[in-house]
């Protein structure tokens, strides 16, 4: 076991998530106070700029960002005080582990894409060239990106991702999940799970994950 009053400060910032709420937002936040008795204390989360608040009772998972390894904490709300500055109370219910990589929380974040399908039977005009998505999420065993373009679940991809300006993968996917959105432009929304990816590959998309996740922990914005 991690000693707890050994590995946190006061002043660490990290990310939280409510484990009793259907959805499955990340909130920034940082340690506010630490006590003896499995209490720690932390600033009010925030969202996209504003203050989100939780109930007495309610469960809340910490991950915390230590060198280069990530941690999770399971604590339970206790009290909030409405102060200068708003603070939850939390009692701390399970010890501290560090997440494996496959347990890494897919990577939330806004790029453009390129596609194509992969049909060995059909070299068509239609599947030789790429389309253009929009990546939501990133994660070592697949991503999720909107296009206009209808295609079905079980379709082979050919994806095309800018990590950066001189980072460019070439990854194959299958689409596993399928959904009209209309709220989203009319847009389609897949979920890809990547197919025979290769070991410095997935150790690149690690990579780029943690330090993304570090840069919006460290900014904010999440």
């Amino acid at each position: 076991m991690i000693p707890l009053n050994k590995f946190i400060n006061i002043g660490d910032k990290l990310q939280l998530k409510a484990i009793d709420k259907r959805n499955n937002n990340l909130y920034v936040s940082q340690i506010s106070d630490i006590h003896d008795d499995n209490i720690i204390e932390i600033l009010f989360p925030i969202y996209k700029n504003k203050i989100v608040y939780f109930l007495k009772g309610e469960r809340l998972e910490l991950i915390l960002c230590k060198q280069d390894a990530i941690f999770e904490l399971l604590t339970m709300v206790e009290e909030k005080t409405l102060g200068n500055i708003p603070t939850l109370r939390l009692k701390v219910i399970s010890e501290l582990k560090r997440i494996q990589r496959r347990n890494f929380y897919r990577l939330k974040i806004v790029k453009p894409i390129k596609y194509r399908i992969i049909d060995i039977l059909d070299n068509s005009e239609e599947t030789t060239k790429y389309h253009e998505g929009i990546l939501l999420d990133v994660s070592e065993g697949g991503i999720m990106f909107y296009s206009k373009k209808e295609m079905e679940i079980k379709d082979l991809l050919e994806l095309e991702i800018k990590l950066d300006t001189n980072s460019k993968m070439m990854l194959k996917g299958i689409i596993v999940r399928k959904q009209y959105n209309t709220e989203k432009s009319f847009l389609y929304e897949y979920g890809v799970r990547f197919e025979d990816i290769s070991k410095a590959d997935k150790e690149i998309l690690t990579k780029f994950i943690f330090q993304e996740q570090r840069k919006q922990l460290q900014k904010g914005f999440i």
